[in-house]
């Protein structure tokens, strides 16, 4: 009998071990279902913010030099392009819903395409063994398109042709208009505008970014080599609207990042401007592969604008450290912060409701604060600048009832106070 009962008793004990063992197993799986999800939002996210911030915006350790704004009116706050040498976008970086697009294809050579419009015509011709758009002297351009959004890339290839590098009153802009109208100088239309001029001497290497009726009058003189990489070639511009802000990158190379130059400005529309040039003389400027594409808000933008959420700084388990894929995106936070010393910001902490909403509300707290320090470490803004408060459980973005759902709660967010 006692034999019995002891062979029961070790029978319960296996039993209850394996019984303990298996809610162990589910529990982990549980936890490696949300942390999986998670880990699909995070790259969801990531996707985004590589689309529309990192293929635009150089690591913090590439700038150079700032090349600061000339104001006639109002000092713009941060107004200075931010020239640099070393950021790099690659074309096929530009992503989002095409809404122009031409290559001349269909434009029979020595004809005007149709989605233009010219004060003075122009031409379909070969170039490079494709087609492009010839100008002629003297004239303005304007893309036919609805008023454009608020966020817009326009790429396209330059293409100078027996053009020297030093030409009298010869200058090639493009402009970011309010109005459908070729006249660029109305007084009632208002622009942003990227270009260059070859007024000077042969060896002068500046580029020009400038408005006309924005909040801040702007005009800058941008250093770059004009002539090894315009003249004579074939460059590849790539101009990128984000509300207020411009950035200007030729060749893959970042020029220009003008946080205010369309500030009081919307661009509703693109005209380009060729004053100059000789037709005796075959010197050609031509235009080809041209495309408008409508892309997302960008991070600088939006902080700017006031608020920016992200899911990408993510912490241990239960801890106020931060994981290293977290580092990319607080520096690119620090560095809109550093870029704009006068702006102070509320740093928020969320966490989903596991756990008790006494533990849950600490935490955010202390993951705000540890936000903070990582930002007052690494980059050069004033410690008054950067508040933090926790909301905990309390402000929920998606339903707790799921791994997703809790995965985009678990969040912090980015104030402009």
């Amino acid at each position: 009998m006692k034999t019995l009962l002891s062979i029961v008793f070790i029978l319960f004990l296996s039993l209850n071990t394996q019984a303990q063992i298996w809610k162990k197993v589910q529990k982990a799986a549980q936890r490696g279902v949300e942390r999986t999800v998670e880990k699909k939002v995070e790259n969801k996210t990531s996707e985004k913010t590589d689309e529309v911030l990192d293929k635009v915006l150089e690591p913090q350790s590439k700038k150079k030099s700032d090349s600061k704004s000339e104001t006639t009116t109002e000092q713009a706050p941060n107004s200075q392009s931010n020239t640099t040498i070393g950021g790099t976008l690659s074309v096929s970086e530009v992503k989002g819903q095409i809404i122009f697009v031409d290559n001349f294809a269909k434009t029979p050579l020595g004809d005007f395409p149709t989605g233009f419009t010219s004060s003075s015509g122009g031409a379909v011709t070969e170039i490079n063994g494709n087609r492009g758009l010839l100008f002629n002297p003297n004239s303005n351009i304007l893309i036919q398109t609805k008023e454009l959004p608020i966020n817009f890339a326009l790429e396209f290839d330059l293409t100078l042709q027996n053009v020297p590098p030093s030409l009298y009153n010869t200058y090639f802009n493009i402009y970011f208009q309010e109005l459908k109208n070729l006249k660029h100088n109305d007084p009632k239309n208002k622009f942003g505008a990227v270009g260059f001029n070859l007024w000077g001497a042969a060896d002068d290497e500046d580029l020009d970014l400038f408005n006309f009726h924005a909040t801040y009058e702007i005009k800058e003189e941008i250093p770059f080599t004009r002539n090894k990489d315009i003249i004579e070639n074939t460059s590849r511009f790539t101009i990128l609207v984000n509300g207020n802000r411009l950035q200007w990158f030729i060749n893959g190379k970042k020029i220009a990042d003008s946080p205010n130059l369309l500030e009081g400005v919307k661009a509703n529309y693109i005209n380009f401007r060729l004053n100059g040039t000789k037709k005796e003389k075959n010197q050609r400027f031509i235009i080809s592969n041209v495309k408008i594409t409508k892309i997302e808000e960008d991070l600088r933008s939006q902080m700017m604008e006031g608020q920016f959420s992200t899911n990408e700084i993510l912490f241990a388990s239960n801890s106020t450290t931060i994981e290293k894929s977290s580092f990319h995106i607080l520096n690119e936070i620090g560095s809109v912060m550093q870029d704009n010393p006068q702006t102070m910001f509320l740093i928020v902490g969320h966490t989903d409701s596991d756990g008790s909403t006494s533990t849950n509300q600490s935490l955010s707290e202390k993951r705000a604060a540890a936000v903070r320090q990582y930002l007052l470490a690494n980059f050069k803004i004033k410690s008054n600048n950067l508040r933090t408060i926790g909301k905990g459980e309390s402000d929920p973005v998606a339903s707790n009832n799921t791994a997703e759902g809790k995965a985009q709660n678990r969040r912090v967010e980015f104030i402009k106070e």
